[in-house]
């Protein structure tokens, strides 16, 4: 079996509950199983303050939680469940799609199902994500829907219009992406930091193609807290969107003012360094991040 390794903020114990360091700097092993098992991590979902590690058993599907549960942090949990194909953390709860295409909203503490969305008859299913009160979910048919409260009388899913079959989707904090069957993307949400892709820093309500991206097909998407990646077929990796921290990959300046107390003008996308390097914080239209002569992307990742 493999091992599993963790690292970052630890402050309510979700990468160990059993350390009481706030970070954790170095890479630490994480035992999910006991060492003679012959059982595989087969998925690792994360919030800020909770994760949940799937482990593969015989056909079903055990579920580790830890860090903040039940209003108390450094606590772990464990419970089984039918075999889970997606999972996504929505506020304290945690949303599976199972093997099966059902898609079920379970208590991290018991693994108890709180509730239940029913698709179109026939329909599965496969993929789940979630930003901030919002649930996409991908059917098996191409298609996406967001899902509403699960504790409503009928939580029946709502669809997400593209006009095309969707191989793909994903959020960030505020804004999520679709890459379809064509390799196109599209973009809806809050554009206030330019994660949109669009050339402005506006909003959209409703998906809309990124018209810097038409022409080149798309394989891969991935949506950070502000910032979002795509990967062309060529191997190009492209970014967009916040880079107060060089999260794209681009110049950057030390800035005192964070994310969550400052939204930046287009202006501010054209900053000279000391070095006269072209600073960048905010990216509003997708650019390619120049990779070491010779190599070409085969997927991208973003983290929030």
């Amino acid at each position: 079996m493999g091992k599993l390794y963790v690292f970052g903020y630890n402050g309510f114990g979700q990468l160990r509950p059993d350390r009481q360091d706030n970070s954790l700097v170095h890479p630490v092993e994480l035992e999910v199983t006991e060492p003679d098992d012959d059982d595989a991590v087969a998925m690792v979902t994360a919030s800020w303050s909770s994760a949940a590690i799937f482990v593969a058993s015989a056909g079903k599907t055990i579920i580790a939680t830890q860090g903040f549960l039940n209003a108390e942090s450094h606590q772990c949990r464990k419970f089984e469940t039918d075999a889970v194909r997606s999972s996504a953390w929505i506020a304290d709860s945690l949303v599976v799609v199972r093997e099966g295409g059902e898609c079920v909203q379970v208590d991290p503490c018991t693994g108890l199902q709180q509730g239940r969305w029913n698709g179109p008859d026939g329909v599965k299913f496969t993929d789940v994500v979630c930003r901030e009160s919002t649930i996409l979910a991908l059917t098996d048919t191409g298609d996406i829907t967001m899902l509403g409260d699960v504790q409503s009388t009928n939580p029946t899913p709502l669809p997400v219009y593209l006009g095309e079959k969707v191989k793909a989707v994903c959020c960030g904090k505020e804004h999520s992406l679709a890459l379809t069957l064509s390799g196109r993307v599209f973009s809806w949400g809050n554009g206030s930091r330019g994660q949109l892709g669009h050339g402005t820093t506006e909003a959209s309500n409703t998906p809309q193609v990124i018209e810097a991206l038409e022409g080149v097909t798309m394989v891969t998407i991935a949506a950070g807290g502000w910032h979002s990646v795509s990967v062309s077929a060529f191997g190009d990796l492209y970014v967009w969107g916040w880079n107060e921290a060089g999260q794209l990959g681009l110049p950057t300046s030390k800035h005192k003012t964070g994310p969550s107390d400052h939204k930046p003008s287009i202006s501010e996308m054209g900053q000279q360094g000391g070095d006269n390097v072209a600073e960048v914080l905010v990216q509003a239209t997708p650019t390619i991040v120049d990779m070491p002569a010779g190599q070409e992307v085969s997927k991208g990742m973003a983290s929030s």
